[in-house]
């Protein structure tokens, strides 16, 4: 299909003076629609072929490509097409586009009539311009790209609007169960139908609140601050259920720092008028109240500060140890503040690791009269966190898999390394790879990985999980 300049301008100037109302407020959302524009993207051309002329005009202001649309609407013999399940050249249709299934698109997509989607549409800006000028139907719609509809647009389920470089424009009516405009600009100048809508700039922590109301389980985490559009993309393009069948109680997250109920009976200022280093009554990590006991913010040696309710832990000299195998490890994560403690066990030693996520640690070291006293003492540990922390081995239900980081300090450098089981496999940062028959046996070879590396000079440096944790991110 060949445009010739002069016919196609002339047929603008003819076409701009007649808009008016919604469409023409939803192609001004840009700017102001002017035919110098179109004829700056023949060139020197006196013809071009329309998906030339297309992509001259992307990516740009949704002015002129939408201009441009209904011009090509008006001289253009109306063609329907059914396309496959993505877009990656300059594309246009003249007449109605359907598609069976869900609809990536990362090139310019020209839609002069309908267009149905059975699935979702996903596109990338900013190279995906979109423009529908009659009707936009979909399961799902997620964009990051300039879209614009100058009829209706009706998605079944959910829209999500991505990054703030972009707009999500409308001339008719949006209709959708969910809106969630995230930090998109999303506008629309008919009648707006939405179930549940996220306005521009909602933080993460409302947002994940409000979605346990109606999303089903899986798709939010309250304690993250998450919504994982994700799987709620994949869902719909499925055609699986996103949203419960009756309205839920809202979930609330819990605050990291202790609550005032948890911290009654505690004399705060007390101990920290009493600790070995300076800390701040103001910066708690975590309070136990049936024991008194109080993790503050402390520094050098001590990062973490611990009270146990009745002492200060680490004040005492720390007995050496010669062992690199431990005979147990237990580990606990607390949510609520991605707080650590891993306890290790060797023979009648106990070292006592306590921190934060991709953070700060202190290490405590302890030694009984014998290892049945160091058994003990850690089943009392136990005893003590469990409730208040979770006990995990190689992964932390709702944040990711658990990698713990070594590091040592030698001839003026630092050197690092981690490790994770993945599965039944364990996987170092230093190349180790490899797959074992069961669980427990890939965490025995982790046992002797790091053996090995406490016997080259290395220590635990942290406790984390993605995304802080990751062994491909160093």
């Amino acid at each position: 299909m060949q445009l010739t300049k002069d016919a196609f301008l002339a047929q603008a100037k003819a076409t701009l003076t007649r808009l008016d109302g919604p469409v023409l407020a939803a192609i001004s959302h840009h700017g102001e629609p002017e035919v110098a524009a179109l004829a700056s993207a023949f060139g020197a051309a006196k013809a071009r072929s329309v998906t030339e002329f297309i992509q001259e005009l992307c990516p740009g202001p949704l002015t002129h490509i939408g201009l441009a649309a209904v011009v090509l609407r008006e001289l253009l013999e109306a063609r329907d097409d059914v396309l496959d399940g993505e877009v990656s050249t300059p594309t246009v249709v003249t007449g109605h586009a359907r598609v069976s299934g869900s609809l990536s698109v990362t090139a310019p997509l020209v839609v002069l009539g309908d267009l149905e989607v059975g699935g979702v549409i996903h596109d990338a800006g900013p190279d995906s311009t979109v423009v529908v000028v009659g009707r936009c139907t979909a399961w799902g719609l997620r964009t990051s790209g300039n879209f614009l509809v100058l009829g209706d647009l009706v998605v079944r389920d959910a829209i999500q609007g991505v990054y703030n470089d972009e707009s999500l424009v409308v001339a008719g009516a949006l209709e959708t169960r969910f809106l969630d405009e995230n930090d998109h600009d999303v506008t629309v100048h008919g009648e707006e139908r939405v179930k549940h809508r996220f306005e521009l700039g909602r933080s993460g922590e409302e947002a994940a609140s409000l979605a346990s109301t109606f999303l089903v389980p899986g798709l939010y985490d309250v304690e993250l601050d998450e919504l994982h559009h994700d799987e709620l993309f994949e869902r719909i393009s499925r055609n699986e259920p996103v949203f419960t069948e009756a309205p839920q109680p809202r979930q609330v997250k819990e605050p990291d720092e202790p609550t005032a109920e948890e911290l009654q009976g505690i004399d705060v200022a007390g101990i920290v008028a009493r600790a070995p280093v300076e800390v701040s009554a103001r910066n708690i990590y975590y309070a136990q109240r049936k024991t008194g006991e109080v993790w503050l913010a402390g520094s050098g040696e001590f990062p973490v500060v611990i009270f146990d309710g009745e002492k200060f832990l680490g004040l005492e000299p720390s007995p050496a140890l010669d062992a690199t195998r431990a005979s147990e490890r237990v580990t606990f994560w607390r949510k609520r503040g991605d707080l650590f403690l891993e306890i290790e066990r060797f023979e009648a030693i106990v070292q006592v690791h306590a921190g934060y996520n991709n953070g700060l640690k202190t290490t405590l070291r302890f030694a009984f009269d014998s290892a049945d006293a160091a058994v003990r003492a850690v089943r009392g540990l136990e005893a003590r966190y469990t409730g208040d922390f979770l006990r995990v081995t190689t992964e932390i239900p709702g944040r990711g898999l658990l990698e713990r980081e070594l590091s040592k300090y030698a001839n003026g450098k630092s050197e690092y390394t981690s490790a994770i089981i993945k599965g039944t496999t364990l996987v170092t940062r230093d190349g180790v790879n490899k797959t074992f028959d069961d669980e427990v046996s890939a965490l025995l070879a982790l046992e002797d990985w790091i053996a090995t590396k406490r016997q080259a000079g290395f220590d635990l440096k942290i406790l984390e999980w993605k995304p802080f944790g990751s062994l491909a991110a160093r």
